[in-house]
């Protein structure tokens, strides 16, 4: 059986019949546990009138604050941790983009060196092309094959490689690309470049091919400077005064070109078209090397050719290219003048200012023997820079050779081009009419 419980005891009670409240304990006199408990009053009395909890027993409030406290202390590790990657995750987001907008402004300024790039080069303003050109190449060597730009550098270095320095580099870094120009599809640029750095002969033998590129670079000044020098080497001089004029027309600043120009009128017997050239040169750049060499070069007095020199002074440092003009002029003028010994040598100066590149080489020697120069000529197969292991070179020699075979190169003598005056044969009758008027 269930035992009842008894009644709580009742408080004893005081003289005036009321019950006298209990002392609560002393904390010092509790024991270690009780003292650790801090149970308050209240929860006793809930403790004595309802017993233990449903979950368990009661907690105090100070016993509740720690169990909270434990439990925040080991979620803190895990909010930590969820700020960190937080904070990355946003770095991260930050961080590219601003690498894309970097990246954006850096295509917009390449872009902008490109067009600048193109635009000098279609005025001919060679010394500001060479420096676009290095910041759109950059600091490495080897080009790209997969550059959007790669045509555009192509052609400017074959530009500053024909009509500027003459540096071998140049050619070396391009090579790979022109080499593939026949087997790839059409690339205009590329053609171009090509031909630019090809000998006038060379050209001469691709006319056809540069022909179809008329449509697309009508309006390319050297475009019609590579027809002009191949239609020259040809001999077709109208056609090729044509393409000088309108190379002339196009650029007017592509001061190596005028330079040649004013020397194929020169050989063409017409001081008019020379004394423009030169005046145009002189204006546009009065402190160039060009307009120095061309001011001396064409000044109109046959004399005056052996006043040409390399030392000649110039504001801005003379290109290669344009050295290699002022010592061949001073070769051809000290060879008309007689002084074989000092021609050779000066066409040796201008065969070593531009590295002994086989294109220059190749021009001075067809040059030499348009000039009648044919002493000269020969001399030079025998310098050193002289390409033996080309087929070029050797028809050249063959050409030396055998002058016979080519009259329209080497004509033959003044003194020997005069025909011989014929026997008069008397006619018959006139001794027979003498004869009668002595009868």
């Amino acid at each position: 059986m269930v035992s009842m419980r008894g009644p709580f005891p009742s408080a004893p009670a005081n003289r005036n019949g009321r019950p006298t409240p209990r002392p609560l304990p002393d904390e010092s006199q509790a024991p270690a546990g009780a003292v650790e408990h801090r149970d308050s009053g209240f929860d006793r009395q809930l403790a004595r009138l309802y017993g233990d909890s449903l979950f368990g027993p009661w907690l105090d409030p100070g016993q509740y604050l720690a169990a909270t406290r434990t439990t925040r202390r080991h979620g803190a590790p895990f909010r930590r941790l969820a700020v960190l990657v937080l904070v990355l995750c946003v770095g991260a987001a930050v961080g590219w983009i601003v690498r894309a907008g970097l990246s954006r402004r850096a295509g917009e300024d390449r872009e902008h060196v490109a067009r600048s790039l193109a635009s000098f080069l279609r005025e001919g303003e060679l010394d500001r092309a060479a420096q676009f050109l290095a910041l759109l190449r950059g600091p490495n060597a080897a080009l790209d094959a997969h550059d959007p730009h790669l045509d555009l550098i192509i052609r400017g270095e074959s530009a500053l490689y024909r009509y500027q320095d003459a540096d071998p580099a140049r050619l070396g870094r391009i090579k790979p690309y022109l080499s593939s120009v026949a087997t790839a599809p059409a690339f205009g640029q590329r053609i171009l470049a090509s031909l630019a750095v090809e000998s006038r002969q060379e050209r001469a033998a691709r006319l056809a091919e540069l022909e179809l590129l008329r449509p697309t670079f009508d309006r390319d000044p050297e475009f019609h400077y590579l027809v002009a020098t191949a239609l020259e080497h040809k001999g077709e001089v109208k056609a090729a005064r044509q393409a000088w004029d309108r190379a002339f027309e196009l650029g007017p600043l592509w001061l190596a070109h005028r330079y040649e120009q004013a020397w194929f009128e020169s050989r063409q017997g017409k001081p008019e078209a020379v004394s423009k050239l030169v005046g145009r040169i002189v204006r546009v750049a009065p402190d160039s090397a060009w307009a120095g060499l061309a001011s001396q070069r064409f000044a109109g007095a046959r004399a005056a050719e052996t006043d040409v020199s390399p030392a000649a002074s110039s504001a801005r440092p003379a290109p290669v290219v344009a050295l290699y003009h002022q010592h061949f002029a001073l070769a051809l003028a000290q060879a008309r003048a007689g002084d074989p010994v000092a021609a050779r040598r000066s066409l040796g100066q201008a065969i070593a200012a531009v590295n002994g590149q086989a294109p220059f080489v190749f021009d001075a020697f067809d040059w030499l023997v348009e000039a009648k120069a044919i002493g000269l000529a020969r001399d030079l197969t025998g310098f050193e820079d002289w390409p033996r292991h080309s087929e070029l070179a050797a028809a050249r020699v063959q050409r030396l050779a055998e002058p016979e075979r080519r009259p329209d190169e080497n004509p033959p003598a003044a003194s020997e081009s005069k025909s011989k005056p014929k026997k008069q044969l008397k006619k018959p009758g006139r001794g027979k009419a003498k004869a009668r008027r002595r009868k």
